[in-house]
């Protein structure tokens, strides 16, 4: 195998240059225009973190972009339901679910009159492993990106997405993406789909035979003081039975759920840099004058936040690992590229919320709404009103799709149905409001709970009636997918800008999560997407 195509051969490569130039001008002069874009999206990444846990970062990750970038604590998401996917392709474009109609992971399809994953395409194959699963592609996103803005200004530029999961890796990248790369969590190995090109290119099979997600789930996690003293794992067994410290066997969790396992560990966020940067070497992204994006998701956070508080031992170790894979990374780029040259920008698909349990001790309301157990009443209730039918076609996030057909066809009037069912369930404990969407096709909401969800809500996608939660309550877990699908209370995210042209400053200002796009695309003198309705944020560049 030819070692420059694996991690390994890229960090002796990494290595060589260090040598060749042994030293880095920090004096040097940034181009016209960044020459690689790199843009990062934490999930569950949340804003006191970097107050309360500063001190613990190295001096090379998130402490030194605070240092020489600009930061913002107050980056909000200006719609209801947040999420991993959602969230990614409001970054991107610049503008709410309502319009670029990403209103979940997965919504009912009144047409196939089945649930279906908002990246399924049928028309395209997986690129990468043997499999008859139909792949993904990013054609349910209405709105363009910030990538196929680049590549309509100039084809030139490179635009890629890398991810654990095909929804970030997707909606980051957009629909004129050269590629987007995800793990597949059966066999363990990125994947594309046939959506960006016909086959899978030799750089990512090497990557894939260097079998690293295998070699970090040899491993079991603990807290990264224990990991670095080198101990062997009895050694390690013995100290934790005299402390409070964590272990967890990520041996016995891949058998259990296969390589879906890295999601949920900091193993997976050190693969996910591993590919990003062999990514980089390999595509040559940053080598020319014609601005490169690349975009990267780490999400073992946004998996642990439904098991682990904000503030707890395994949280605590996933961040501070995080910041020295940033550090990694910045390194990395300094390298490679020449920080000069590189715009890096940070933030969060949500902000990690407590958990019900966490708010129980200090008396604060909480709870869990049960879905489940709503729809079935409802039938119910349906069925004693209208007469025995099948009147709920799907439920998906917190919305509820009535069976139109039915409706038309007993002659009822479906605005009618709707408001019954919304007045029927905003009776239940922890449901703060259950909306007709008929009160958003007549009616514009300016501000408040309601112009949130309106924004997002989207005319051809979302359901019926719209179910919104008491702060402190979240929905109850039955099934892996309704996991998939929670959506986070929390709209406060941190933002970061690091690299070509930035100084440093705290953005004390409110920001809007739809600014980044604009923001970015002023740096580059381009008109933003379509749709975009962010504005630049004032400041960054001097």
């Amino acid at each position: 195998m030819n070692i420059k195509y694996t991690f390994f051969g890229l960090l002796l490569a990494i290595s060589s240059i260090i040598k060749v130039n042994a030293q880095t001008d920090s004096s040097k002069q940034p181009s016209n225009e960044p020459k690689l874009i790199v843009g990062i999206v934490i999930d569950h990444l949340r804003s006191d973190y970097f107050s309360k846990y500063s001190h613990l970062f190295s001096d090379g990750g998130f402490n030194k972009i605070m240092q020489n970038g600009a930061f913002s604590s107050n980056t909000q998401y200006n719609y209801q339901y947040s999420q991993t996917g959602v969230d990614h392709a409001t970054i991107f474009t610049g503008t709410p679910p309502a319009y670029h109609g990403i209103i979940s992971h997965a919504w009912f399809n009144r047409i196939s009159e089945s649930a279906e994953a908002s990246t399924y395409d049928k028309n395209y194959r997986k690129l990468g492993i043997v499999d008859t699963v139909t792949s993904k592609s990013p054609h349910k996103l209405l709105a363009p990106t910030l990538g196929d803005i680049m590549k309509l200004n100039n084809p030139n530029s490179r635009v890629i997405g890398v991810s654990l999961n095909n929804e970030s890796a997707i909606y980051s990248a957009g629909h004129s993406a050269d590629a987007a790369y995800w793990l597949d969590g059966v066999q363990g190995k990125f994947i594309s789909s046939s959506y960006y090109q016909n086959t899978l290119f030799n750089w990512v099979n090497n990557f894939n035979a260097t079998d690293l997600p295998n070699k970090y789930l040899d491993k079991p996690w603990v807290p990264k003081t224990l990991e670095d003293n080198g101990s062997s794992t009895d050694i390690i067994k013995a100290k934790l039975k005299l402390t409070d410290h964590f272990y967890y066997d990520l041996k016995k969790e891949k058998k259990q759920i296969g390589y879906h396992a890295l999601k949920n560990y900091p193993a997976g966020n050190l693969l996910v840099k591993d590919f990003a940067a062999t990514t980089i070497i390999n595509e040559n992204l940053g080598k020319d004058d014609d601005c490169d994006l690349i975009t990267i998701n780490f999400s073992c956070l946004g998996n642990n936040h439904r098991k682990f508080s904000p503030y707890s031992a395994e949280m605590l170790d996933c961040i501070t690992r995080l910041d020295q894979n940033i550090a990694d990374l910045i390194n990395f780029l300094d390298e490679q590229v020449g920080m000069e040259n590189v715009l890096l920008f940070v933030t969060s698909d949500q902000a990690a919320s407590f958990l019900p349990e966490d708010l129980e001790k200090q008396r604060i309301p909480h709870g869990y709404f049960s879905s489940y157990n709503a729809i079935a009443l409802l039938k119910s209730y349906f069925n004693v009103t209208y007469g025995a039918g099948r009147w709920i076609s799907g439920y998906d996030s917190q919305q509820i799709f009535l069976n139109r057909k039915l409706i038309e066809d007993k002659k009822l009037i479906l605005e009618d149905v709707q408001i019954k069912a919304a007045k029927f369930l905003v009776q239940f404990s922890g449901v703060s409001k259950a909306i007709p969407a008929h009160n958003f096709i007549e009616t514009n909401y300016s501000h408040g709970v309601m112009n949130k969800i309106q924004r997002s809500f989207n005319h051809k996608r979302s359901g019926d009636v719209i179910i919104a939660l008491e702060p402190g309550w979240v929905n109850q877990i039955k099934d892996e997918r309704d996991l998939v699908a929670q959506y986070s209370q929390s709209r406060r995210v941190p933002l970061f800008f690091y690299g070509w042209k930035i100084k440093n400053k705290k953005l004390i200002q409110q920001l809007d999560i739809e600014d980044i796009v604009p923001t970015l695309s002023t740096f580059l003198e381009i008109t933003p997407p379509t749709g975009c309705m962010g504005n630049p944020i004032k400041g960054l560049v001097d």
